[in-house]
């Protein structure tokens, strides 16, 4: 591991070349926060086999989102992180990231990482092997193409095997797991979930939080939560990934 210091389409488009004439105020904001990069083969958060806990210290905590880009519900996600000059990793699916490129764009403009989610969101553990890893390169695909080179990769329902551990890992993979979640996805009121949440990040102290930016839920939480997590102590690490293997962002599997 290294440590680094540190809607229409027309609407779209606005977004990111907004954010594109701000490189500054990104950078300020990467400034600001510690950075991880996970190597090649290092599985990180749970308590699943085949992974270890992240380098964090006492209140620091990593914001991770998964299954977007959404065009209703990102933008905003996107926008409240920025206010705050806070880092997220975005765990993006193929299907609407193709659809959507330019909300990946922004999010890597505003100094976010980006991570592949599959394609489709199909549970790979229950998937065959060869379909599971067709799932897997074939959701990088439009995410390299909006211009994240990426090494990271969450499995869909957090739901992998060590067959397929085995498989990222000779492809320069590294897997994110997550050691809190609200369970956001559930469709309960945002204030039920943001006390679960609260409560487990008290609890654990420190970890990796997975959140949904496709979820109305989470737009709704996420000021309070941000507003906790500053009157807690506590610090948002950015948790980045080195460029994807050449194999796998050429599409090639074995």
């Amino acid at each position: 591991m290294r440590r680094r210091t540190g809607s229409s389409a027309l609407g779209l488009a606005a977004c990111v070349a907004i954010a594109a004439l701000l490189p500054g105020a990104a950078l300020a904001c990467e400034a600001r926060h510690r950075t991880l990069e996970l190597d090649p083969g290092q599985n990180v958060g749970g308590s699943t086999a085949g992974y270890a806990a992240l380098d964090l210290r006492d209140r620091e905590v990593v914001l991770t989102f998964d299954d977007g880009p959404n065009p209703e519900t990102t933008p905003r996600i996107l926008d409240m992180l920025s206010k705050a000059c806070v880092p997220a990793t975005f765990f993006v699916l193929g299907e609407p990231a193709e659809t959507y490129p330019l909300l990946v764009q922004r999010a890597l403009a505003d100094g976010h990482a980006v991570g592949g989610h599959t394609r489709s969101h199909t549970d790979l553990a229950e998937a065959p092997f060869s379909e599971a890893t067709r799932d897997i390169t074939s959701g990088f695909l439009p995410v390299a193409a909006a211009g994240a080179e990426s090494n990271l990769f969450r499995f869909p329902q957090l739901s992998g095997t060590p067959q397929l551990l085995d498989w990222l890992r000779e492809h320069g993979m590294a897997a994110v797991s997550a050691d809190i979640d609200p369970r956001d996805w559930e469709g309960q009121a945002p204030a039920v979930t943001l006390a679960r949440l609260k409560r487990q990040i008290r609890e654990k102290g420190r970890g990796i939080i997975i959140l949904h930016d496709d979820q109305l839920a989470t737009v709704q939480l996420l000021p309070d939560l941000l507003a906790f997590l500053r009157s807690e102590g506590y610090s948002v690490v950015r948790l980045v990934g080195a460029p994807a293997h050449r194999q796998l962002a050429s599409g090639e599997t074995r």
